[in-house]
C-alpha cells in the first residue's frame, strides 16, 4: 500500500533533500477485523481436524488392541491345545490303568480259585489223615489172622525238610549190588521194599543191606495184584510170607511196607481201606511216594530218570523217591542214581532212610504209577 499526501498539501510543503514519505500508522491487530477473521478460520480448521485426529487415534488404539487380541487368541489356542493334549494323555493313562486293573482283577480271581482248590484238596487230605490216625486204635475183626504180624508203632512222627528218601522196589536182583555200591560210595542210606519170591539165592544181598545201614520193608511176596487184593486173608497171607522170610534172613522184623501198585489202585478198591485199617492197627506204617522216577517205563533212560527226579524233588518239602532195583533191566537206574545224588547234594539236600517214625507219604487219589 502506498501512502501519499494530497496535491494541495504537497504544494504547500517545502521540498527537502531526501524526500520524506509519510505513512499512515497501522491499527492494532487484536480486536481488529483481521483478528476475528483469523480466529474464525482457526476455529473452523480445528473443528475439521479434531474429529479426524480422534478417528486416527481410535484407529491406532484399535490396531494395538487388535494385536493384543490376536496375541491373546494365540495364547488361548496354545493353552487349549495343551489342555487337549493333556486330556488325550489322561485318557491314554486311564485306559492303561484300566487294563492293568482288569488284569489285576483277573489275577486275583485266579488266585482265589487256586486257593480254593488248594484248600479243598488240603481239607480232603487232612480229613483222610484224621481218619487214618483214628484207625490206629481200630479194633480188628481179623486179629485172629496171623497174630504174629504186629509191631510197635511210632510214638511220634518226624517232619523232615529238604530230605530225600531214596526207595527201591521189586528187588533184590542182579542190579541191587550195583545200587548198594553207589550208595556206599556216597555214604547214603536208603530203603528197599523187597519182593519175597526174589530172595532165595540172594540172601547175602539182604544181609549186606542191613550191614550197611539200610532199611528193609515188605513190598509183597508174589507181586500178583489180583491174588494179593482178593481178600483180607489173602493180603495177610502174602504179607506174612514175605515178612517172615526177611526176618529169617536178616534177623530183623520189618515194620514198614509199600503196597504193590501203591495204596490206591484199581485192584484194591474193595479191600483197600480195610487193609489199611488192619495194618495200621497192628503198628505197621505204609509209604507211597511223591516222586516217581519213571524208571520202570520201557522208554526210560538215565537222562529221563534224572530229570524227572530233580524236577519233582524241588516241588516238595521232603521227598520219597520211587525207583526200582528189580523187575527188569535196571542199568539205567544205576547210571542215573549217581547223577541224582550229585545234583541234589549240590543243591543242599540230605538223604536218609525211611523208618516208621517218618511221617508217611500216602496217596489221596488214584492215578499214580505202580510200584
Amino acid at each position: 500500500m502506498t501512502d501519499y499526501i494530497g496535491d494541495p498539501l504537497r504544494a504547500q510543503v517545502l521540498q527537502v533533500k531526501g524526500q520524506i514519505n509519510l505513512r499512515q500508522l497501522k491499527k492494532p491487530y487484536l480486536g481488529s477485523v483481521r483478528f476475528f477473521k483469523h480466529l474464525i478460520i482457526s476455529f473452523v480448521i480445528i473443528m475439521m481436524t479434531v474429529p479426524w485426529v480422534l478417528v486416527i487415534s481410535k484407529a491406532l488404539a484399535g490396531r494395538q488392541l487388535s494385536g493384543e487380541l490376536v496375541s491373546m487368541e494365540a495364547r488361548l489356542a496354545e493353552a487349549i491345545q495343551v489342555a487337549t493334549d493333556a486330556a488325550v494323555a489322561g485318557q491314554e493313562l486311564e485306559k492303561d490303568a484300566m487294563e492293568h486293573y482288569e488284569r489285576y482283577e483277573a489275577l486275583l480271581v485266579q488266585a482265589e480259585n487256586d486257593l480254593q482248590e488248594f484248600q479243598t484238596a488240603y481239607s480232603f487230605l487232612e480229613t483222610q489223615m484224621e481218619v487214618t490216625e483214628a484207625l490206629y486204635d481200630f479194633s480188628s475183626s481179623f486179629s485172629h489172622l496171623h497174630p504174629e504180624l504186629k509191631v510197635a508203632g511210632p510214638s511220634q512222627y518226624i517232619d523232615s525238610e529238604r530230605t530225600v528218601y531214596l526207595t527201591f522196589d521189586d528187588g533184590p536182583s542182579s542190579y541191587t549190588r550195583s545200587i548198594l555200591d553207589v550208595l556206599r560210595r556216597y555214604d547214603i542210606k536208603a530203603t528197599f521194599f523187597v519182593v519175597g519170591y526174589t530172595i532165595p539165592g540172594r540172601e547175602a544181598i539182604l544181609q549186606q543191606m542191613v550191614e550197611e545201614g539200610h532199611n528193609i520193608g515188605v513190598h509183597t511176596y508174589s507181586h500178583v495184584y489180583r491174588e494179593i487184593y482178593g481178600s483180607m486173608e489173602a493180603f495177610l497171607d502174602d504179607f506174612a510170607k514175605a515178612s517172615n522170610m526177611i526176618e529169617e534172613v536178616t534177623g530183623i522184623k520189618p515194620d514198614v511196607f509199600r503196597f504193590p501198585g501203591g495204596s490206591v489202585n484199581s485192584y484194591n478198591e474193595r479191600w483197600g481201606n480195610m487193609i489199611i485199617s488192619e495194618m495200621l492197627s497192628r503198628g505197621y506204617r505204609y509209604y507211597d511216594w511223591n516222586v516217581g522216577s519213571g524208571d520202570a517205563s520201557l522208554d526210560a533212560n538215565s537222562t529221563t530218570i534224572y530229570e524227572a527226579v530233580i524236577r519233582q524233588v524241588r516241588a516238595n518239602d521232603y521227598s520219597v523217591v520211587l525207583m526200582h532195583d528189580g523187575g527188569g533191566n535196571r542199568s539205567t537206574t544205576v547210571t542215573a542214581l549217581s547223577m541224582v545224588i550229585d545234583r541234589l547234594r549240590n543243591e543242599g539236600y540230605t538223604f536218609d532212610k525211611l523208618t516208621n517214625e517218618v511221617r508217611p507219604t500216602v496217596f489221596a487219589a488214584a492215578g499214580f504209577n505202580r510200584g
